[in-house]
């Protein structure tokens, strides 16, 4: 069966508008990643709010990401301290974009499931973290190997 271009094109670009509907986010993969140049950049035109979740002390050694707000996954009040937080830094708007960020990507991936299962709708992970990892789609800097700015704790 032969389809002309046209039609595939209309196919491809109605598929991908569900996926968008859907949840799948429209930046970064499919899963929620997203680096953190992009995320750099959106923050600075208030696209999207960083959360930090890495803890206080981490935070005092490294600084902040710029344009990220603490929300550590170490809350005294454990799950809920941490998305009461979250809630906080997004002035309660669950559907505001929202980007984790971790050392390396495993505590931002725990956070980014914490906060999609409390009904926040559009969160994204800045896997490669503030010092970068290697997974399965290369090596990614991290955002002080990027040269990205941070900002001193507490500021």
């Amino acid at each position: 069966m032969r389809y002309s271009l046209p039609i595939l094109i209309l196919v491809s670009a109605a598929l991908l508008g569900v996926g968008t509907l859907y949840g799948m986010p429209h930046w970064g993969f499919s899963d929620g990643r997203l680096n953190a140049s992009k995320a750099h950049a959106m923050a600075t035109r208030g696209e999207i709010r960083i959360l930090d979740v890495r803890a206080e002390r981490e935070w005092r050694e490294t600084g902040l990401a710029e344009g990220a707000v603490g929300a550590s996954i170490h809350n005294p009040q454990g799950r809920d301290g941490f998305i009461a937080a979250a809630l906080v830094a997004v002035d309660g708007d669950r559907d505001r974009p929202i980007a984790t960020i971790a050392e390396t990507g495993v505590r931002s991936t725990r956070a980014r499931a914490w906060l999609v299962a409390a009904g926040f709708t559009e969160v994204y992970n800045i896997k490669e973290g503030m010092f970068g990892r290697y997974d399965e789609t290369g090596v990614a800097p991290g955002w002080l190997n990027r040269g990205l700015p941070v900002v001193s704790y507490p500021n």
